[in-house]
């Protein structure tokens, strides 16, 4: 890879910050990554990936430089995330690309693959699947809330409140329970606690997980796209799914019940005892099903 840029985005409504590297005329690959976790998370994938490959690696909203710009933009439901990256994507002039996403952003790159799947060559998500969970039985979906408690803490005034006086403590009891068989260093560590040490960072995470459970309104910006992907449609780009069986925040029966979810075709990898960053304990499955899709296998 050549040398890694830094790159601001300013639209009307967000900037963007960003990294990007490799030849500008090369396939691209875009990397998003989730809560709490900064775009360093995807250096182990890239090591593992070809050499002539242009990486794009966003800050989501809230992380670094990202934030939005206007009163009318602030909001992080998950059509805001999907908006950010359709918009960065329409600035640079690329298509074709193969469009991977992390927890959160699982969640942007499902929905920018429902919204413009003529852009996405291929689709891969990491632990976070995609769908309403309707087809879990009560003790699948009571299993599914129970580990994602966090959620619906946040949901709660005292909640938010412990939150925004404190962000970094969730931060790390994440790392710790979610990917228990990994310890990452102090400095990775202040790296993520460094940029998400932002006005935004707090009001972003607990706007999201309100708008997920339905106790906070969306932006009126973003009505319009948040009523498509409500409606849930069928993904129609190849798309691989990787979970791991010792996944502190999520768990596997609403991958292993969304198929129908997928009209284009949808590989499900469960990988033996890896947790929530995937990318950070098995970054040979996710550069595998990388270059899967850009070879179209």
């Amino acid at each position: 890879m050549s040398t890694i840029t830094t790159r601001l985005y300013t639209g009307e409504h967000v900037q963007i910050e960003y990294l990007d590297e490799g030849p500008r005329d090369a396939p691209v690959v875009v990397l998003l990554h989730g809560y709490p976790d900064i775009p360093a998370t995807w250096d182990g994938v890239l090591e593992l990936l070809p050499r002539d490959l242009r990486i794009i690696r966003p800050f989501i909203r809230g992380v670094g430089r990202t934030q939005a710009r206007t009163a009318d933009a602030r909001s992080a439901q998950v059509a805001a995330l999907a908006s950010d990256v359709l918009e960065l994507l329409r600035s640079l002039d690329v298509e074709d690309v193969v469009l991977v996403g992390h927890d959160w952003g699982a969640r942007a790159a499902h929905a920018v693959a429902v919204l413009e799947p003529r852009l996405i060559r291929g689709l891969v998500t990491l632990s976070t699947a995609y769908g309403p969970g309707s087809g879990l039985s009560e003790e699948e979906a009571l299993e599914d809330i129970s580990v994602a408690w966090y959620r619906y803490w946040l949901c709660t005034e005292q909640g938010a409140r412990t939150f925004r006086q404190d962000p970094s403590a969730l931060t790390r009891w994440a790392w710790r329970r979610w990917s228990p068989s990994i310890r990452i260093s102090e400095s990775e560590m202040e790296a993520i606690l460094s940029a998400t040490s932002t006005d935004e960072f707090a009001d972003d995470v607990v706007h999201y997980y309100r708008h997920g459970a339905g106790e906070a309104e969306g932006a009126p910006l973003y009505e319009s796209l948040q009523a498509t992907l409500d409606a849930w449609p069928p993904i129609a780009v190849p798309a691989t799914f990787l979970i791991g069986t010792a996944d502190g925040c999520e768990t596997l029966a609403p991958s292993r019940a969304n198929g129908a979810f997928f009209s284009a075709g949808r590989a499900v990898r469960e990988l033996d005892g890896v947790g929530h960053f995937i990318q950070r304990e098995d970054p040979r499955a996710v550069a595998d099903a990388i270059v899967s899709h850009l070879e179209g296998r």
